[in-house]
């Protein structure tokens, strides 16, 4: 299903819901593209207030031709000082999602053959619940309270850990608890490869 023509006002409180997750909006990127076409979504860079992260959230990819349960917009957060970097990534996802006109499920993602960010080893984008927000970020309701968007995080990856997961019946859970026992910084997208 595609929501080309969803209705504008079931999102009044969206950037609100953003806001009370990832921290305020501290500035954007418009959907002009330098040619002056219009790619589809802006951006918003949220700062959070407790943690030391910034996340890059696309806005209006949930208008486009996007085949998905639920309309989706996409996040990816990183260490401050990688907020470009951040914003690329969404931009990669997003763009991705609305030329394929097919949205990213839980536990998919995205894989290039190279680093998508050069210096890095940031070569998949792995599909899931935002790590660090409360668990009711990834599922916005509207004023209905029914089920109006699913935030899709995008988890940079390493290509040695995109083989990681696929060595392991493409189950992510295998990868978190890498993480969490070598102590991962995944905010941070100059990082190394976990595995």
């Amino acid at each position: 299903m595609s929501f080309p023509h969803a209705d504008p006002k079931r999102y009044e409180g969206l950037r609100s819901h953003v806001e009370r997750h990832l921290g305020p909006v501290t500035h954007g990127q418009s959907s002009q593209r330098p040619d002056g076409r219009n790619r589809g979504f802006a951006l918003g860079f949220h700062t959070h207030p407790r943690q030391r992260m910034v996340s890059a959230v696309t806005t209006g990819v949930r208008f486009q031709q996007v085949d998905a349960s639920l309309p989706q917009e996409f996040v990816v957060s990183a260490v401050p000082e990688h907020e470009d970097e951040a914003g690329y990534l969404a931009h990669v996802i997003a763009s991705e999602a609305i030329e394929r006109q097919r949205g990213y499920a839980y536990g998919g993602g995205y894989v290039n053959a190279e680093p998508l960010i050069p210096g890095t080893g940031i070569a998949f984008l792995l599909a899931a619940p935002h790590p660090f927000a409360d668990e009711e970020f990834d599922l916005y309701h509207d004023d209905r309270s029914e089920p109006a968007l699913r935030f899709v995080t995008l988890l940079p990856c390493t290509l040695g850990e995109f083989e990681f997961v696929r060595e392991h019946d493409d189950e992510p859970a295998a990868l978190y608890d890498v993480w969490e026992s070598r102590e991962t910084d995944i905010l941070d997208l100059y990082r190394a490869s976990a595995v």
